[in-house]
């Protein structure tokens, strides 16, 4: 499976739910600049190619759901942002005599994405402490496993005589 720059942005893109607000290049060029972000959580070195825009190594399955759930972050990041310039104007509804207009609470939404992102940090928090848990075996053994380790069975004995008494 090759994982190019686009294909995974194409991937984020519409399991985001194709938003309005953000295009396949915007999410591509996240994309190029957070994959190092994905090697510090994973403990990889991933690179981009600059002439294929291929990632390589090929991301897993894993990897990428890590991936998409950094973005999820991100883009409620941006969101809790937005949300946050509007929360300024205070008013929610206005009536006139033709009509009226009622808003949503700004503080109720801002609260909502803070929310969903601090849920999706947790998430993301456990995802990486999974994979790093069974996916990453270590650089460098110390010791060696082969040679056959020696007991004093007599400083053993002696322990155990010590530790024994009678009430008396």
């Amino acid at each position: 499976m090759i994982n190019t720059v686009t294909s995974i942005a194409q991937e984020i893109y519409e399991e985001m739910g194709e938003p309005s607000d953000f295009s396949i290049a915007a999410i591509a060029a996240w994309v190029r600049r957070n994959i190092g972000g994905l090697g510090n959580l994973l403990n990889i070195e991933f690179i981009i190619d600059d002439s294929t825009l291929e990632v390589s190594p090929n991301l897993n399955d894993i990897q990428k759901y890590i991936f998409k759930k950094m973005y999820s972050i991100y883009f409620f990041d941006l969101k809790i942002k937005s949300t946050a310039s509007l929360a300024i104007i205070d008013f929610t509804s206005i009536k006139d005599d033709f009509g009226s207009v009622q808003k949503l609470n700004s503080n109720e939404v801002l609260k909502s994405f803070y929310q969903i992102r601090k849920q999706e940090n947790e998430e993301l928090k456990s995802l990486v402490d999974t994979y790093n848990i069974n996916e990453v075996s270590p650089l460098q053994v110390a010791g060696d496993d082969t040679i056959p380790g020696s007991y004093n069975t007599e400083r053993d004995a002696l322990y155990n005589i010590r530790t024994t008494y009678s009430a008396g």
